[in-house]
């Protein structure tokens, strides 16, 4: 755990860790985080606004959790990534974030850069279809991935965000290490391995 403080989301890691592996479904792990309250003052030593990048900020890490915090300043947003093969919840804390939502067209790459192995796109690039855009407005929205929704894009764009930072609470099983980021046009994807702003020595989550 790295500097957790407040009872929320303390009550929050304490709830994920009682579940046993075989537990750790979608949504085991959503009604856990519906269930935490975050407030202001807890959040306070986690967000930081950055011009460079959106912040990630590690809360706790275990064999089979991550919790983190993200902070968006107005036109930040990820690139379009997968989640190796691993479950993923988001919920909104602050502000207002958007979800672009994509699928691989059928047979365009091998199965097994779901996992993200350190390997070529295939012959004629990928090509990525966008399923549609999710607004996330109220405080406590959640969103998920898994191994049937597990490409998108998350962020803060300008035209939705108002001009206010959003913030949101992100839970990851297991800790996720690497994804793959997708550039739509050029159909391409690279291998990344992902880090938190506050862990130096820790590698971290998209």
């Amino acid at each position: 755990m790295v500097g957790m403080a407040g009872s929320g989301l303390h009550a929050l890691v304490e709830r994920l860790e009682a579940l046993l592996p075989t537990q750790i479904t979608l949504r085991a792990v959503q009604e856990r985080i519906a269930e935490s309250t975050v407030d202001d003052a807890e959040l306070a030593r986690y967000v930081e606004e950055r011009s460079d990048h959106y912040a990630r900020h590690l809360v706790h890490r275990s064999a089979m959790f991550d919790v983190a915090i993200l902070t968006w300043k107005p036109g930040q947003m990820t690139p379009i990534h997968n989640h190796a093969g691993n479950l993923g919840w988001v919920q909104l804390l602050r502000g207002r974030i958007v979800e672009d939502r994509y699928m691989l067209v059928p047979k365009c790459m091998p199965t097994e850069l779901d996992l993200a192995p350190d390997v070529p796109a295939p012959q004629g690039g990928i090509e990525l279809h966008l399923l549609g855009r999710t607004v996330l407005a109220e405080r406590g929205a959640i969103a998920t991935v898994d191994r049937l929704r597990a490409i998108h894009r998350i962020g803060n764009p300008v035209e939705c965000a108002g001009g206010e930072t959003a913030v949101t609470l992100h839970v990851y099983s297991k800790p996720h290490d690497v994804c793959l980021m997708f550039d739509a046009s050029a159909k391409t994807c690279t291998r990344r391995e992902l880090r938190y702003d506050n862990v130096e020595t820790s590698e971290a989550a998209c």
